[in-house]
């Protein structure tokens, strides 16, 4: 009897240890697929950067309706810092949607003052 219990404790013992050692790849994906704007807010007339540590093909800026206000391309290869300019566009909050090299695409707020 001591045996069977003692095998049944070693037996989850091992289960719980083995546990352990997993790890969440969509964790270290979504760390790639992430992405920092600065400065924010920003004053107006000035220009903002998009920065990771993933290839960025796009970075579109939209207003609070929807409309995008500027859209600029990357033409190079592994880019990975963009600055975008948006003029003098109107105090208030706007989105910056940027996508990646392998098509997915994260939004950010961004404050004009």
């Amino acid at each position: 009897m001591k045996t069977i219990k003692m095998a049944i404790c070693l037996l989850f013992i091992c289960l719980a240890a083995f546990e352990g050692f997993s790890q969440d790849l969509s964790l270290l994906e979504n760390k790639q697929n992430e992405a920092l704007v600065y400065p924010n807010p920003l004053v107006r007339g000035e220009k903002f950067i998009v920065k990771s540590e993933a290839v960025i093909s796009k970075v579109e800026v939209v207003n609070v309706i929807g409309k995008v206000i500027n859209r600029t391309e990357n033409n190079n290869f592994n880019v990975k810092e963009i600055p975008v300019f948006v003029g003098r566009c109107e105090k208030g909050m706007y989105f910056v949607k940027v996508t990646f090299e392998n098509k997915k695409s994260i939004i950010k707020k961004l404050l004009v003052k």
